[in-house]
């Protein structure tokens, strides 16, 4: 299959990606292929020679993989890029969803942290928002592990949600709008909406006002079992 064309007037994103499993570079590698906005200008299976590529092959946004195997720190390769080229911009991929990795992402200088398991047009689209992004902005969203606390996220866990389901449930909490949730997540306006419908269907309410109120219903009647008769705030 040939490579989309590139759009008259329009400079590609320039990619690289620093990820130990060949499978992994090669599916985005076919993707930003069939991308005419997106160029994967090089791609690497370890830190080792990331500022030497960087020197020699300047690139827009780097993709790091988190966990590059033994005697690699993704996280200190991450500081060391933006120390050196401050404009490139570092977005985190996972295999799993961790508030805690995604904290100490953020604190490094990342700009995103993106699930390797999104669809592929979310990738794509995540990847494009968080390039837009003036540098130093802030973009992460509030993941779970570092938001909703261990109880909140125990009364989410409960009722059987998926991570994103209880990320977009911590979300509607907040008050967000599904575009605002899309944009803080790196997904899509359609996917959030899917991700709403199933936390409504999953919570067995009508709307996200039912929803945020589930919620602090049942983590209110928890506490309350918990202090012996006493709500606690």
């Amino acid at each position: 299959m040939e490579g989309a064309k590139p759009i008259m007037g329009v400079q590609p994103i320039r990619l690289g990606i620093v990820d130990d499993h060949p499978v992994f570079r090669l599916g985005l590698k076919r993707a930003f292929e069939r991308e005419a906005d997106l160029e994967m200008a090089w791609e690497l299976g370890s830190a080792n020679d990331l500022l030497a590529t960087l020197a020699s092959s300047p690139v827009d946004v780097v993709l790091m993989d988190l966990n590059l195997g033994p005697d690699q720190d993704s996280l200190a390769a991450t500081r060391a890029v933006i120390h050196r080229y401050p404009a490139v911009k570092v977005i985190i991929i996972s295999a799993s969803l961790d508030g805690d990795a995604a904290a100490a992402a953020k604190a490094v200088g990342a700009i995103g942290y993106l699930p390797k398991d999104l669809s592929v047009p979310d990738t794509m689209a995540a990847i494009r928002d968080l390039a837009a992004k003036k540098v130093g902005e802030i973009v992460f969203g509030d993941f779970l592990a570092t938001s909703a606390g261990a109880n909140g996220r125990k009364e989410i866990s409960r009722h059987g949600l998926t991570r994103r389901e209880q990320e977009v449930l911590v979300e509607l909490r907040r008050g967000r709008t599904n575009r605002e949730i899309a944009s803080m997540l790196g997904v899509s306006i359609a996917t959030v909406n899917k991700h709403v419908q199933q936390v409504l269907k999953k919570l067995h309410v009508r709307n996200r006002s039912q929803a945020v109120a589930r919620l602090h219903a049942d983590a209110a009647w928890r506490s309350y079992q918990a202090g012996g008769g006493v709500i606690r705030h």
